[in-house]
């Protein structure tokens, strides 16, 4: 599979996730915008998920952490101030996985590739440079840049 086809698949999946569970227009930028246009911010949900078989890749998910609040707080049905770090990393685990999940239901239908245990954390050192031997992803949200990095 191509990369265009991967980036169009991955987009597909995160605009249904985000949409259908969370209420949340995501949509996947042509290119990585610009560095003066990033807008990082001080905290991020790192979750990281590989699958193997046939078809195999890790991807890395950073989520900036208003997109993660919202998220939580919507999913869980709780104000944002409300929230613990531990119920924003959960839901963001879970986001990265239903991605995953839905992306390997487009490229396997027959089920052969197996989905590994995503794992997340709260990170503050996130930089989009950072990770040189992943295909760098920017989605836009209401909430700032998704970051996704995909290596096959």
């Amino acid at each position: 599979m191509n990369i265009e086809d991967i980036r169009e698949k991955i987009n597909q999946a995160a605009a249904q996730v985000f949409g259908a569970m969370y209420f949340t227009p995501v949509e996947l930028l042509p290119q990585v915008p610009p560095e003066h246009k990033w807008n990082l911010e001080d905290k991020y949900i790192k979750a990281a998920i590989s699958y193997s078989g046939p078809h195999q890749a890790a991807l890395e998910f950073y989520f900036p952490i208003t997109l993660g609040k919202n998220i939580t707080a919507g999913f869980i049905g709780v104000d944002e101030n409300a929230l613990n770090d531990n119920q924003i990393i959960d839901t963001m685990r879970e986001a990265a996985n239903m991605i995953i999940g839905s992306f390997l239901g487009m490229i396997d239908p027959e089920g052969a590739s197996k989905l590994g245990i995503p794992k997340a954390e709260m990170t503050a050192d996130f930089s989009p440079v950072q990770l040189p031997d992943f295909l760098p992803m920017a989605l836009t949200s209401d909430f700032g840049l998704m970051w996704i990095f995909f290596k096959q």
